[in-house]
């Protein structure tokens, strides 16, 4: 029965890659090979140490065996071979020709001074300028879009700055340093509160006044078609950055300047 149950083991082993098989005694065998075993190791004690050392040798041997086996076929140990290395004299005896890789020209790409989505001065965005021909493709420079400080060519539809005097103050968060206005040009067309809602928002007076300006105008005209005026209009009427066209319409918002009965003599 020993010996049966090594061969069955041997040949379970040999084969456990295709077929994964487990071979359990019954509880009667358990019981005979428990009897039988203990018989002979009375009967020969060295004797049966022997076998069983040899037995244990025959199955570790077959365990390697399978796993060394396993581990040659597995996808990871393959190694992909090098090509061939061709020769000129065996291309052109075998007749193929190497091959030769022709690198298409680049064609250069037209230049364009709208940067980011920024328009002109005059609300237009510029067309590509075209290369001249035999001139060496150039890479367009990135240029700072200018500032919007045209205010002038927009018709003043906002609040007098008068009504500043009985309202609060304008103000508005904004992480930096203020920017000093004390030298700027434009300073006396400002409320002293509105000088200080631009400088915390690092914004020059012509650029304020023209932001101002652009929002009370579209304000205008949303309100001839029963529209309302929000802050993301806000934002796309002015050509700042969004965030200080939100704190714009924000603070204006707070001291009333929104308000509808500040531009009704413009929508009769």
């Amino acid at each position: 029965m020993i010996q049966d149950a090594i061969a069955n083991a041997d040949h379970t082993f040999r084969r456990g890659v295709q077929r994964k098989t487990k071979v359990e005694p019954t509880a009667e065998e358990y019981n005979i090979f428990v009897s039988s075993a203990w018989r002979l190791c009375q009967s020969g004690p060295k004797e049966w140490l022997r076998q069983e050392n040899e037995y244990l040798r025959r199955i570790n041997g077959a365990r390697k065996a399978v796993a060394n086996r396993v581990q040659k076929i597995s996808p990871g140990s393959r190694q992909r071979l090098a090509p061939a290395s061709r020769s000129p004299h065996n291309s052109q005896s075998s007749g193929i020709k190497p091959r030769t890789h022709t690198r298409r020209p680049r064609t250069p790409r037209p230049s364009s001074n709208a940067i980011d989505g920024f328009a002109s001065p005059d609300g237009r965005f510029p067309t590509p300028t075209s290369q001249t021909s035999g001139s060496a493709p150039t890479r367009a420079r990135a240029v700072a879009p200018r500032e919007d400080t045209d205010f002038e060519s927009i018709p003043d539809l906002s609040p007098p700055i008068e009504t500043l005097d009985h309202l609060k103050p304008l103000k508005a968060d904004w992480k930096g340093t203020a920017l000093d206005l004390s030298n700027d040009p434009h300073l006396h067309l400002l409320h002293p509160s509105e000088v200080g809602l631009a400088s915390t928002l690092r914004l020059s007076c012509a650029s304020y006044l023209t932001s101002k300006r652009r929002i009370f105008q579209d304000k205008v005209e949303r309100a001839k078609h029963h529209k309302e005026f929000r802050k993301t209009d806000a934002q796309k009427a002015c050509r700042i950055d969004v965030n200080k066209a939100s704190k714009l319409w924000a603070a204006y918002e707070k001291v009333g300047w929104l308000d509808s009965k500040h531009i009704m003599k413009y929508i009769s």
